[in-house]
């Protein structure tokens, strides 16, 4: 006999969102029916490059780029494709409720906290930001208001000391690992746990202007600051009128001076005061250069930037 295949539909975005279709796409357990989306943009943070992996896909399944998922243009074609589960990773925009209630199954949601901690927009930069050790991955039913649905399943990592780059490599795997079960579970009749909501806390959206460096802050808190940031907006400081990017920094020591300051300038760092020690530079990018080390930086910048000076 012949086994029926769980039909899925999938919504998302970054590449992270291709990496989890790719993983499904693999298992002849599934059939994608169509793939949501968002609309082209203009190149920057990758996004050029995800669009055209997803447009590739065009050719042999159904790939919709709709501005509005609540257009009845929207509603019309979606609805016309039957299937068990709606498989959400990082879309990028709220899905409405037709399409909540449209899948047999309703929708599962990828999301890279252990919630309730670290609902919305960013929520691996900001627990590596608050210093967290522990972080992971929840598979949840999407419903109505912000990452509030009841849990399948929870995955924790260790991400203590990483950046960006490495904790959502992490989690990206862990989440690999456990997607394709993960459907079959949900379209099993897997219960879901409700969440506590009285202990979520929020990810926002990050701001450019968050990455500028606060001398005032502790040196762990601008060090998890760098981390969180690596990929955009990145760590930066003033040098004049010039923005100057953070490209490569560590806690020196527990020293004590006055936040800003420049402790020392040479050929090995830039060295500055904070809150409770100091900070050192080893690389840096100002705008439209390449990356240069501390011996460069040094040699450009040592007639304008010297020992206790204030940077801001």
């Amino acid at each position: 006999m012949v086994k029926t295949k769980i039909r899925i539909g999938f919504a998302g975005t970054p590449k992270i969102a291709f990496d989890h279709l790719s993983k499904l796409l693999l298992s002849d357990k599934f059939s994608v029916e169509f793939i949501l989306t968002q609309p082209n943009k203009a190149a920057g943070r990758g996004m050029s490059e995800n669009i055209s992996l997803f447009s590739e896909l065009a050719k042999t399944i159904p790939v919709f780029q709709f501005s509005d998922l609540r257009s009845q243009e929207a509603q019309k074609e979606v609805a016309s494709y039957k299937v068990d589960l709606l498989v959400v990773v990082a879309y990028g925009k709220l899905i409405p409720q037709w399409l909540l209630d449209h899948p047999t199954y309703g929708c599962l949601n990828v999301h890279f906290s252990l919630l309730p901690k670290y609902r919305g927009a960013a929520p691996m930069q900001r627990a590596i930001q608050n210093g967290e050790k522990l972080s992971g991955i929840s598979f949840m039913k999407l419903e109505q208001g912000l990452d509030e649905g009841p849990v399948y399943k929870k995955i924790e990592a260790n991400i203590e000391g990483k950046d960006f780059y490495e904790v959502e490599n992490l989690l990206l795997q862990e989440s690999l690992n456990e997607i394709s079960n993960t459907v079959n579970d949900v379209c099993a009749g897997a219960a879901a746990e409700n969440q506590k909501h009285s202990n979520a806390t929020y990810a926002e959206k990050i701001e450019k202007l968050e990455g500028k460096i606060n001398w005032n802050d502790s040196c762990e808190s601008i060090k998890n600051k760098f981390l969180a940031f690596v990929n955009w907006p990145q760590t930066f400081f003033m040098v004049g009128e010039q923005e100057v990017k953070a490209m490569d920094l560590f806690i020196h020591s527990k020293e004590i001076g006055k936040a800003g300051e420049v402790q020392s300038f040479d050929r090995d760092s830039l060295k500055v005061f904070c809150a409770d020690g100091v900070i050192s530079i080893k690389s840096v990018k100002f705008p439209g250069k390449k990356v240069i080390g501390s011996l460069d930086f040094f040699n450009s910048k040592r007639d304008i930037i010297s020992k206790g000076d204030l940077l801001i």
